[in-house]
């Protein structure tokens, strides 16, 4: 029934885009949910739109740093990534009322979301990167993925679009996740930092056990910071010697993020 629901609805939103009226009282009603039975779950937890991009070959570092680049929560929460001037990632965190989160869904379904299909071949170049959209309305989820062309543009006008529910965001600096290291040659020419001798584990212990640790602290918003950087090849030294690539994953922020541990003791996770 529910699916039904949600047809009917597209249909209408769709047949409303297409018959070219666009004065201010259509866009107004549209903007006041006028088509919508349909809704979404307020749960903070809840992922209600994600536009994400990853590259289908990518160092394990690479993967757990990266941020999808805009996520909306059921409760209105928004964040997001940008380049700042000087080409590194910064991201943002914002709020969005229930107004502009229901005018975006119904932006999503009128540029055809739901007649969308998948994009099932890759293409042949080794840099592919597969573009996805997830929208959970009525606690159906369903996501497209493509690798090159989307209809109108939609990932690039959407992902937009989600960038600007909020003008008012902060930068998100975590001062507590998971950090995990993978060893890698040293490398001389590349950017560098060294890993404090005082730090609660070394990065030897993460790579040769193969887990993630809990991590509390500036030292945590320190790996942060580096992974958002323009050079994707920072690496970080033991007082070894030894050369990692570092990653840190947070619970609300990253894609696949463990809840801090719950006591003191707890603070290993493994298959990092």
């Amino acid at each position: 029934m529910r699916r039904l629901c949600l047809m009917v609805v597209v249909a209408g939103l769709v047949l409303t885009a297409c018959n070219g009226d666009h004065d201010s009282s259509s866009k107004s009603a549209t903007s006041s949910g006028q088509f919508g039975p349909f809704d979404w779950s307020r749960d903070p937890n809840t992922i209600v739109v994600r536009l994400d991009s990853q590259a289908l070959r990518a160092d394990p570092a690479f993967v757990l740093n990266s941020i999808p680049p805009c996520t909306v929560w059921g409760d209105g929460r928004v964040v997001w990534t940008t380049n700042d001037g000087n080409g590194s990632e910064d991201v943002l965190e914002a709020r969005a009322d229930e107004a502009h989160v229901r005018a975006f869904l119904e932006d999503i379904i009128n540029r055809g979301f739901y007649t969308w299909e998948d994009e099932l071949a890759p293409p042949s170049t080794v840099n592919a990167v597969v573009e996805s959209i997830t929208v959970a309305l009525y606690n159906e989820v369903r996501t497209i993925r493509r690798f090159t062309f989307w209809p109108q543009s939609g990932y690039t006008n959407i992902l937009d679009s989600c960038r600007q529910l909020s003008d008012k965001p902060v930068q998100v600096l975590p001062r507590a996740g998971w950090i995990s290291a993978y060893p890698v040659p040293r490398d001389t020419l590349a950017p560098s930092w060294l890993w404090p001798p005082d730090a609660p584990f070394t990065l030897d212990e993460l790579a040769e056990q193969g887990e993630s640790r809990w991590l509390e602290g500036p030292l945590a918003t320190e790996v942060w910071r580096s992974a958002r950087e323009i050079r994707g090849d920072i690496q970080v030294v033991e007082q070894s010697g030894n050369s990692f690539q570092v990653a840190i994953v947070v619970l609300g922020y990253s894609r696949d993020a463990a809840a801090p541990p719950s006591t003191e003791g707890d603070t290993t996770k493994s298959g990092s």
